[in-house]
């Protein structure tokens, strides 16, 4: 029919890929919503975040090996690590958006760190990648809502500046801190620090 444009494979992956970021827009806005309203719920219990770390790795290792992105990983598995008083699905979504950050704007032979350490009080997660940096001036901006650094990380995948700012408010309602800094790979340096239980309010 003149004007009906043919139904190809391309334009059907095409068309699902711009319909599930349109939901994903719209569960960030209303994540985001709900958290100012103050009525976001967690459900928090005693977690082992490595076990759940460790387990949002193994998800989208596939994902960086097909990329031809090396992920290195310092997680410490077999041993006993002091609990933390969090929401387990929140923690994957916090872990999720992060390593999928590093996987949209890390490019093929590049490398992303994943780093666990603990000391008395707290569990500092690290991830660290080789994609390209961010201005130092414009780092403290990263977890802004609908913010957007205007250099090549940016440009060369869309996006609408949620996922940090996400990130940001599930961190700081498990008691957290989250920043961002150049990393020694030419990237940037994620680090998560949450209270272990023995030190949560």
């Amino acid at each position: 029919m003149e004007g009906v444009r043919e139904t190809t494979p391309e334009a059907v992956r095409s068309l699902h890929s711009e319909v599930m970021r349109l939901h994903r827009l719209v569960d960030d806005l209303h994540q985001l919503t709900l958290s100012d309203l103050g009525a976001l719920t967690y459900r928090k219990e005693s977690v082992h975040l490595v076990e759940v770390l460790a387990d949002s790795v193994d998800a989208c290792e596939a994902d960086f090996d097909r990329k031809g992105i090396t992920l290195e990983r310092d997680i410490p598995r077999g041993q006993a690590p002091t609990p933390i008083f969090a929401d387990r699905e929140r923690l994957r979504q916090l872990f999720s958006n992060l390593l999928g950050n590093s996987l949209k704007y890390t490019d093929s032979g590049g490398r992303l760190v994943v780093r666990v350490r603990q000391d008395d009080a707290m569990i500092t997660v690290d991830l660290e990648d080789s994609a390209p940096g961010v201005p130092a001036g414009e780092i403290d901006r990263l977890f802004d809502r609908l913010y957007r650094v205007e250099t090549s990380r940016s440009r060369t995948s869309g996006g609408a500046g949620l996922g940090l700012a996400i990130c940001r408010n599930i961190v700081e309602a498990h008691g957290g801190t989250i920043t961002a800094s150049p990393s020694s790979l030419g990237g940037l340096l994620m680090r998560v620090s949450l209270p272990l239980e023995e030190a949560a309010p």
